[in-house]
């Protein structure tokens, strides 16, 4: 057996490879969101609970535009194929011109819904801290299958995975919910989720229409990354019995401890105020985990408070050129 075929023969190391599609380009928590608490296991659940404040700058004042358009710049990262933005930079490289790049920006822009009560925005927070933060690679981009503008997509809000050090492949569903009120955010939010995570394998499954989606469209250049991939959502191999359902939450809300512009003064007593609020969060968390009866499925659960949820969406959509 010769050195070539050694090579050809060799174990998929997907982790690696999956970890090497990353992008990061800075991390949301640089900067633009500050953690609040160390995160924290929820008892009795495999639910794991990040949360993180808006910044508050040296006159008192909330800072969320920044987080707005910092996510408005990776809108080109999140909705278009890495294949198309591969051909873009080459195309850039080659000849000098940005024409195909300007080209991207615009299509995603026009992907993004003007309808007010979009989610989008949370959407795009969860694909800032899915890849630049905890390491899960988008492996769909789900926008660019849209079939109208003023619609949302159907299924999870994003799908990214992981490889694990024994060959498996951790799959995450993504789901988030930008509401005023934090109850009903974390209600809706994973009884959202449950069925991506709970439902048997099967054409009845809640996630049959992303799987297909991903045998389609994964979201790599690299093709033995592709077909590695797609073994694990084929059900006649045998990878896929080492396919694990997790979950990768996100809920943003209203929170009454910022105070009006200005008045933020003491930076501390708003970081005391919101982690007062924490353990309130964690019990709705534990109690709607319990009712939906995912316990045992492992989620990223990244709770956001913000000082109004309408300001930060009519603002993200401002950027995009809808009015509200």
């Amino acid at each position: 057996m010769n050195e070539e075929t050694k090579i050809e023969d060799a174990p998929l190391d997907l982790a690696t490879l999956l970890t090497q599609t990353l992008r990061t380009g800075g991390k949301v928590t640089d900067s633009h969101l500050v953690e609040l608490t160390p995160a924290q296991i929820v008892e009795d659940t495999a639910t794991e609970v990040h949360c993180y404040r808006l910044p508050i700058d040296a006159h008192g004042r909330v800072r969320f535009k920044p987080l707005a358009e910092f996510l408005r710049a990776r809108i080109v990262d999140y909705a278009i194929p890495r294949k198309r933005i591969e051909e873009a930079k080459n195309s850039f490289n080659d000849t000098g011109s940005s024409a195909l790049v300007l080209k991207l920006e615009k299509e995603a822009e026009a992907l993004f819904t003007s309808l007010a009560k979009s989610g989008e925005g949370g959407e795009l927070l969860v694909f800032a801290f899915a890849e630049a933060v905890f390491g899960m690679s988008q492996i769909i981009s789900k926008m660019s299958l849209k079939t109208s503008t003023e619609m949302h997509y159907h299924g999870a809000d994003g799908v990214y995975a992981k490889g694990t050090d024994d060959g498996g492949l951790k799959v995450y569903w993504g789901e988030s919910k930008l509401y005023g009120g934090a109850s009903d955010a974390v209600r809706d939010c994973l009884n959202s989720l449950a069925p991506f995570l709970t439902d048997t394998d099967g054409a009845d499954s809640a996630r049959t229409r992303d799987v297909f989606l991903i045998n389609e469209f994964a979201n790599f250049d690299d093709q033995k990354l592709t077909e590695g991939l797609k073994n694990y959502f084929n059900q006649d191999k045998k990878e896929s019995l080492a396919l694990r359902h997790c979950g990768l939450a996100l809920v943003g809300f209203d929170s009454t401890s910022y105070l009006e512009d200005g008045q933020n003064i003491d930076e501390n007593a708003l970081e005391t105020a919101l982690q007062e609020e924490v353990p309130g969060w964690i019990k709705q968390i534990k109690s709607r985990v319990g009712k939906e009866e995912i316990t045992s499925f492992e989620i990223s659960f990244i709770c956001v408070p913000m000082r109004a949820i309408e300001e930060f969406r009519s603002y993200f959509l401002s950027l995009l050129g809808h009015e509200t």
